[in-house]
């Protein structure tokens, strides 16, 4: 059994890749995570993908349902890929904007219970927010090896977080363009 867990902020890849004009393709980011931090298929215990469903009002729009079935449409693609687990927080509405809420908490949980319960060798953490500095200091107390996936763009990551990790993996426009379904 491999004692690799690949932690996924959903919504940082999204919004990284947007911003580079690419669509994100979930399976081939990880395949490509796997790669360059020399992985192989069989030490992957579990890929961990945190995020939230789209807002919904308590009567929803037909915007809203619609973003809603896209949602499910890809939350069922990825409960199909191998050694899978989607974790969900949930969306809330603040004036105009939207934000995620429980998504860091639950990742920041898994982490360091796996950890404190000798479960994983290494914890590959797709992310950018220092939010995590925390629980990746204590998986290292724990004896885990860190490895941080982010952007190479220093505006979209954290410098707290990238000083505190063991091993450091940026996602590049070659990176973004090999594991993109199609440019947007």
């Amino acid at each position: 059994m491999g004692r690799t867990v690949i932690f996924v902020d959903g919504e940082y890849v999204r919004i990284i890749f947007n911003k580079a004009g690419f669509r994100n393709d979930v399976p081939k980011i990880i395949e490509k995570i796997l790669t360059l931090s020399y992985t192989q298929q069989n030490d992957l215990l579990r890929v961990y993908y945190y995020t939230s469903p789209p807002y919904q009002a308590s009567s929803p729009t037909p915007d809203e349902k619609e973003r809603y079935k896209l949602f499910q449409k890809f939350e069922n693609f990825l409960k199909k890929q191998d050694n899978f687990e989607i974790k969900l927080g949930r969306t809330e509405k603040r004036g105009t904007e939207f934000e995620q809420k429980m998504v860091d908490v639950l990742l920041s949980i898994d982490l360091v219970e796996l950890s404190a319960r000798s479960k994983i060798s290494t914890a590959i953490l797709v992310a950018g927010d220092s939010d995590f500095v925390p629980a990746i200091k204590k998986a290292k107390y724990n004896g885990v090896r860190t490895i941080l996936v982010c952007s190479a763009n220093k505006w979209e990551y954290h410098n707290n977080l990238w000083n505190e990790v063991d091993r450091r993996l940026t996602m590049d426009q070659q990176f973004m363009k090999e594991c993109s379904s199609q440019q947007t």
